[in-house]
Parts: C-alpha cells; sequence; structure tokens
C-alpha cells in the first residue's frame, strides 16, 4: 500500500493537518482495504481510483465509529462496480469452473 499517499488523501478528507493520529489512520486505512478484500474487491494501488476508495472507506469507518449509520450508497456502489468488474474476468470464470 502506498501508504503516504493514502494517509494524505484520508487527512484532507478528515480536514485534519496534524500528525498526532497518523498511526491510527494508517491502521484504518489497512483495515478499510483488507475489509474490501475480503468482500471480494482486487486493488491496483496504482490507480487513483482504487486509492481514493480505500481512503474514503477509511474516513467513512472513522467518522461513524461510534455510531450505527449504514455504507454510504456511493461508496457501496463503488465496491460494487469493483465486484462486478471482477466477476467479468477470465481469473473470475476459471475459479467458477474450478469449484464445479
Amino acid at each position: 500500500m502506498n501508504e503516504e499517499l493514502l494517509l494524505s488523501l484520508l487527512k484532507l478528507d478528515l480536514g485534519i493537518t496534524h500528525n498526532l493520529r497518523d498511526a491510527y489512520f494508517i491502521s484504518k486505512l489497512e483495515s478499510a482495504q483488507e475489509e474490501m478484500e475480503i468482500m471480494g474487491v482486487v486493488f491496483d494501488l496504482d490507480r487513483s481510483d482504487d486509492q481514493m476508495l480505500i481512503a474514503d472507506y477509511a474516513a467513512y469507518a472513522y467518522r461513524n465509529r461510534q455510531n450505527n449509520v449504514p455504507l454510504s450508497r456511493s461508496i457501496q456502489f463503488r465496491i460494487n462496480n469493483r465486484l462486478i468488474k471482477k466477476a467479468g474476468t477470465v481469473d473470475a470464470i476459471t475459479e467458477i469452473k474450478l469449484g464445479e
């Protein structure tokens, strides 16, 4: 993970300029990426849209860490688009055939 870039994106989103919580934010970014990978999302961290998705998911998780707020529709749509994109690849078709 390009830790510095993702950390900068997250902090910009949250409007935070100090580095007092950087270790926490880095953990939040790693957790966000791992959660989405468990859902089946495959990331290419050289792509800006994947970087933004991780930062946005981490920002959502940070803002709503004490509330029971559903995931925003825009983030959910972006996750679903990546899952659909993966389902149309040759690797996904091979995985389905091997699982039969």
